[in-house]
């Protein structure tokens, strides 16, 4: 049986809030989050953090992960993330018995309003499927079909997908957000593709209330917002 290695990744350097994957979100650090539900997961072999960061470490040992050393090259603004899931598979491989058939589970530390059963799913959907990789997805608050929009060089408004037809809400194609809450995948696939979506991705919907992406202050604030309701349920 193909075992699963969770694996979140937190640059040092974040812009929009500074510090922002270790800043305390309601009493806890942001990145303590995705390795405390990873460690829930009964099928997780291991539970790793690549960092750049040196404080970044510290929190990733304190709440019990391994910590995978992030080369400089693979920690700035313009560096492709798909690279840096390349390198924590080849350590995975070179020093924890990670095979090609095992499955990698990325847990990105933004989206610390996923729950447990969101990658039960993730996992299960994942290997009922023929497909390369799975992601979690969400349906859109706003439908390119009905009420996004471009603006020309006048500020004329025009909808982003035009198909002439549709009047109300309810009768447009549904669209789906991409979320930061999981994605799974084989450590072959990591290693020869070159990005989430160049094989065959399978969208797992989640609850919309999961899926929060802390990009900026505001998403914090709400995130802090949505788990202190959660937790006086």
């Amino acid at each position: 049986m193909a075992k699963i290695f969770a694996v979140t990744f937190a640059r040092a350097g974040s812009k929009g809030i500074i510090k922002k994957n270790i800043k305390p979100l309601n009493g806890k650090p942001l990145l303590a989050y995705s390795i405390e539900l990873a460690h829930q997961l009964s099928q997780v072999e291991g539970v790793y953090v690549s960092t750049d960061g040196d404080d970044i470490a510290q929190v990733a040992t304190t709440y019990g992960a391994q910590v995978i050393t992030r080369p400089e090259a693979l920690a700035s603004d313009q560096a492709n993330e798909w690279l840096a899931w390349q390198h924590a598979v080849e350590y995975l491989q070179a020093h924890c018995n990670m095979q090609d058939d095992d499955l990698f589970l990325s847990l990105p530390c933004t989206a610390p309003l996923r729950a447990r059963e969101d990658i039960e799913r993730l996992v299960s959907q994942f290997n009922e499927s023929t497909c390369d990789l799975a992601l979690c997805v969400t349906e859109s608050a706003r439908n390119p079909y009905f009420n996004m929009v471009r603006l020309d060089d006048d500020g004329l408004t025009s909808l982003v997908c035009d198909a002439g037809q549709f009047h109300r809400r309810q009768d447009v194609p549904s669209v789906y957000d991409v979320t930061t809450v999981g994605y799974l995948t084989t450590a072959r696939f990591v290693l020869t593709a070159t990005g989430v979506l160049s094989g065959s991705t399978l969208g797992v919907v989640i609850p919309r209330s999961h899926s929060i992406d802390i990009d900026d202050q505001l998403d914090f604030e709400f995130a802090e917002l949505l788990i202190k309701k959660r937790e006086q349920a």
